[in-house]
């Protein structure tokens, strides 16, 4: 299915928050399209199928991951190989991949922190998203790349899927262990005749680099907060957006799915210091000035686990514009003539 309408549109392909397999959503993926042209943002559990449901293969220009944990990244590898000159379900040019660059060393809280992890992760590297497109094109999916070459005559696969480290400015003063979100600017990381997308800094804790990305086309703006405790980087990035797609949390609904002891008491400070609850997230949309916000990465994602209606009156109580949470194969209309400042009343829901 090819989404040749014009506009702008987002289409969440998962809305499932955490390393889970979920009967009731898609691990966390979302494309924004504007005039056929498809820009998926991470690649959860199940996207891959939903994102069928939405767009066509030709349709895809750019992957852009807000970060390596796991559940934003399990079908990147489906994406990149299930489109690579299949007849008649090909890519139609070179598919880009912007994502995280490998940091100098593994994220810490501080320095004596530092020296407890180097400890722990006893020589470990972390990876760049060139290298792990490498790695999935070169090693994971390498027997069926040259099977496929040699007996379909497939071009070479790196001719199709070109990946990109996202460079963080020089002038922002990040580190892993020191400043993981600095105050910054917004910074461009992709644009053609279509659509201009810009990146900043968010807090997820130790997850280095970890990214919000605003989509800015002549329909309006989309920006997807990527998983974020309260973040003023994203309500800079989100200022005046058409549509924040933001993560949300009930901390206390997903802590009842663990049973108790070490682990549980482990995981706790990383999901309240690394992810927003549904108390906290209105007032990121109304300090933005964002004109509609929408919920995804619901945490959490066991099936009825989440009281959605309560997640859902917590956001609006904060913010005075509408609210949504989202399910998956849910499509939000942005506008579908091109205006520099899409009138907000446009903005309209089609589940």
């Amino acid at each position: 299915m090819s989404n040749s309408a014009p506009g702008m549109s987002v289409h969440t392909l998962g809305t499932g928050g955490g390393p889970i397999v979920s009967s009731s959503r898609a691990g966390t993926s979302t494309v924004v399209c504007v005039d056929g042209a498809a820009y998926v943002i991470d690649c959860g559990m199940g996207s891959i199928r939903n994102y069928r449901s939405s767009c066509a293969w030709s349709d895809l220009r750019g992957i852009f991951l807000t970060h390596h944990h796991s559940d934003h990244v399990y079908d990147l590898g489906s994406f990149l190989v299930t489109g690579w000159q299949v007849p008649g379900e090909s890519f139609s040019r070179p598919i880009h991949v912007f994502g995280p660059g490998r940091p100098q060393r593994i994220p810490a809280l501080d320095q004596e922190h530092a020296a407890q992890v180097d400890e722990r992760t006893a020589g470990r590297t972390m990876a760049g998203t060139v290298e792990v497109v490498d790695a999935l094109l070169d090693r994971v999916f390498a027997s069926d790349i040259c099977i496929r070459m040699a007996d379909e005559g497939r071009e070479e696969p790196h001719n199709w899927v070109v990946a990109h480290d996202i460079a963080i400015p020089d002038s922002v003063p990040a580190d892993p262990v020191e400043a993981r979100h600095p105050a910054m600017d917004p910074f461009e990381i992709y644009k053609d005749e279509l659509v201009t997308i810009t990146a900043i800094l968010v807090d997820h804790r130790l997850c280095y680099p970890a990214f919000a990305f605003r989509v800015d086309s002549a329909y309006g703006s989309v920006v997807v907060s990527g998983d974020t405790a309260y973040s003023e980087n994203c309500i800079r990035l989100a200022r005046g957006a058409d549509l924040l797609l933001h993560e949300v949390m009930d901390l206390d609904a997903i802590l009842a799915t663990f049973p108790d002891g070490p682990t549980r008491d482990g995981i706790e400070i990383h999901l309240r210091e690394s992810h927003t609850s549904f108390e906290e997230v209105g007032k990121v949309a109304q300090a933005a000035g964002a004109g509609r916000l929408v919920l995804h990465h619901i945490v959490p994602n066991t099936p009825g686990a989440a009281d959605l209606q309560k997640i859902k009156a917590g956001a609006a109580k904060d913010f005075s514009g509408p609210v949504q949470v989202a399910e998956d194969n849910d499509c939000f209309i942005i506008a579908s003539t091109p205006s520099l400042s899409a009138p907000r009343e446009e903005a309209e829901v089609m589940a």
